[in-house]
């Protein structure tokens, strides 16, 4: 994710421009230029093509109607965006709870069982950023009794064989004697909750925008800009190609950021920083049971260690 200074336009200006996103609407940016260069050339010097008797009610209408369906579409795609980083944010908070829980809970003396719930509350966050990724890769999680990530890997959701295994041994302190019926419910309403997050986060990655709708927005931006040099040559004459141009970035810029956005948990520069969110949780964790990381993982942590993640 860009990491941005809010006042710094110019510097925001500049990653904006040097990104993926950036690229694909300079592509089709290409063949809007293109396609104008040659309708004005071709209306000015051979053929007189030009719309003269169009109301100028007509193109303004179709424009006010485009920018509404933009507009739906960015709060759509934000929504989408926004509900994932609550469900982020909410996963930050219940690990923070959980661990004070369980950091009261256990004696100084289970070094062993603060280890572990450490590592595997940690893991659950690294497992559901690569399980929304498309990836099983077990790199980044720690293994916290020897044998954890080789039974994870009979697991094809690995967040939901985390949550198995910590629920074992919530169970098996239960047993012992060392949690009460009152904290076992506590423990076990907090554990819900993150496969209740994993559940939104699913939600929303595998349910997109109507291919309809989506295809619907992007043939009324080609219409509208194919229209529009016909409309305006007599005015601009061959500053009609720069005036459709700046036109057409608008809106092919929110169509391509609208694409973006709505897929919150991918790795293009403009998603959410599930890697930065997933290390301040293991910091978080670790420093909450008093098991304390190298100061390398400290910094990974921050918000401003990296400009893209």
């Amino acid at each position: 994710m860009i990491i941005y200074q809010k006042n710094d336009w110019f510097k925001a200006i500049w990653h904006f421009h040097t990104g993926q996103t950036a690229l694909s609407i300079l592509k089709r940016l290409g063949w809007v230029f293109a396609y104008l260069v040659v309708v004005t050339i071709v209306e000015l010097r051979f053929a007189d093509l030009r719309l003269k008797n169009t109301p100028t009610e007509f193109l303004s209408g179709m424009g006010i109607l485009l920018s509404l369906m933009l507009v739906f579409r960015t709060n759509t795609a934000y929504d989408r965006f926004y509900e994932g980083r609550r469900a982020w944010g909410t996963l930050v908070n219940t690990n923070r709870t959980l661990a004070t829980y369980l950091n009261a809970l256990l004696p100084a003396t289970r070094h062993d069982d603060r280890l572990f719930f450490a590592k595997m509350l940690s893991n659950f966050s690294f497992a559901l950023k690569n399980h929304l990724r498309g990836s099983r890769d077990l790199a980044e999680l720690e293994d916290a009794d020897g044998h954890q990530l080789s039974t994870l890997q009979h697991y094809d959701h690995l967040p939901n064989g985390i949550m198995a295994q910590v629920q074992v041994r919530k169970q098996s302190l239960y047993q012992e004697g060392l949690i009460t019926d009152s904290q076992l419910i506590g423990i076990d309403n907090l554990l819900m909750a993150y496969l209740d997050v994993s559940g939104i986060c699913e939600r929303i990655k595998s349910t997109p925008i109507p291919f309809s709708y989506s295809f619907f927005i992007k043939l009324f931006i080609l219409l509208y800009v194919g229209i529009m040099p016909f409309t305006v040559i007599d005015e601009f004459g061959y500053l009609t190609i720069p005036a459709v141009m700046a036109v057409s970035y608008v809106l092919v810029g929110l169509e391509i950021i609208g694409e973006e956005i709505q897929e919150p948990f991918g790795t293009e520069r403009n998603n959410l920083p599930l890697n930065q969110l997933s290390r301040m949780i293991r910091l978080n964790v670790h420093e909450i049971m008093q098991l304390y990381l190298p100061p390398m993982e400290k910094d990974a942590a921050k918000p401003g260690f990296l400009i893209i993640d």
